[in-house]
């Protein structure tokens, strides 16, 4: 494992980079096949890039904690988990952005699967920076994300959407940019970051919500509200319908534009990732599939098995002394 915080247009085997070599990246420690397909670049006062892309064997998960900026990535290739701790999981597959921005520190978790082509680009600004550039640190998150998993009490905001063609376009263009001249390449990466930038702010920009909406969205919140909290529960989509007096079809396809999956594929990763951490800590696998509102342990196994990868009772014997 190799420390990285981009200080320099190219990771430097050996070593640790020092913490806070920059004021816009975390410093996360890396597996090695990671750390050397990353590039970073400095191309303006207060903006960053970084250009992830090569095919890495390890599995990638990471915590972290960031600086307040305004944060711009599309990944291309590849599929990605993130979140904020405290926060739902944002699922990122090809052919998505993501828009992040804190008015604090914000920390959280991010995860990629090895073993396959994966690229992707980062484009950061500074506060100071964007407002510079012409933007306004959260006028991208006030608006129409498929996937919001902001929270917004604590000024940490993120959300993801479908990239549209001519931002997948711009992020292409900066991972193959070849000019070796020092000065043109930052001027022609400082150009597509703010070619990102308008193409962000026109796709999910301030839209004023109707009175209709606004309620809508509450009572979708409230439903994975209900799943988050009460998983155990046996959750129809009838019965959280009418928890939340939603009609079905506006719950089903509200909550999969608000959640980027069905009301079914949220409960049950919710019920997994609390099976999993009960059984970490010792729980009978018969009495967390209990818990967790499996119908059957046969069932409970063969999910889990297909998600995780390993038998819950495997999981559960894996867990440290």
């Amino acid at each position: 494992m190799e420390r990285y915080s981009g200080q320099n247009s190219a990771y430097e085997e050996g070593g640790a980079i020092p913490v806070g070599a920059h004021p816009l990246l975390p410093e996360v420690t890396l597996p090695a096949d990671w750390a050397c397909m990353a590039r970073v670049h400095e191309v303006a006062q207060g903006i960053t890039l970084t250009c992830w892309s090569g095919n890495p064997a390890s599995d990638l998960e990471v915590s972290a904690k960031g600086p307040p900026m305004f944060c711009i990535g599309v990944l291309l290739e590849g599929r990605a988990r993130m979140s904020l701790d405290g926060g739902p999981v944002l699922e990122l597959r090809p052919g998505m952005a993501v828009v992040q921005t804190a008015a604090r520190p914000a920390s959280g978790r991010f995860a990629m699967r090895g073993g396959q082509s994966s690229r992707m680009v980062d484009i950061r600004f500074s506060h100071d920076g964007l407002q510079r550039a012409g933007g306004r640190p959260l006028v991208a998150l006030q608006g129409r994300f498929l996937h919001d998993c902001s929270l917004t009490d604590a000024q940490w905001l993120m959300g993801g959407f479908p990239a549209p063609a001519a931002l997948l376009r711009v992020a292409s263009d900066i991972l193959t940019c070849e000019f070796a001249d020092e000065t043109v390449r930052k001027l022609y990466l400082q150009a597509k970051a703010l070619e990102a930038l308008a193409i962000v702010l026109q796709t999910v920009g301030p839209a004023a919500p109707s009175a209709s909406h606004a309620r809508e969205k509450v009572r979708l919140l409230q439903a994975r509200r209900l799943l988050d909290e009460r998983f155990g529960e046996d959750w129809t989509i009838v019965r959280l319908a009418r928890e939340v007096g939603l009609g079905e079809k506006k719950l089903q396809a509200g909550f999969r534009a608000m959640a980027g999956r069905s009301v079914h594929e949220h409960l049950r990763e919710v019920r997994l990732a609390a099976a999993a951490a009960l059984l970490a800590d010792g729980v009978s696998v018969t009495e967390v599939a209990a818990a967790t509102g499996f119908g059957s342990l046969s069932h409970f196994s063969k999910v889990f098995r297909a998600e995780r990868g390993v038998l819950p009772s495997q999981w559960r014997d894996a867990r440290p002394i």
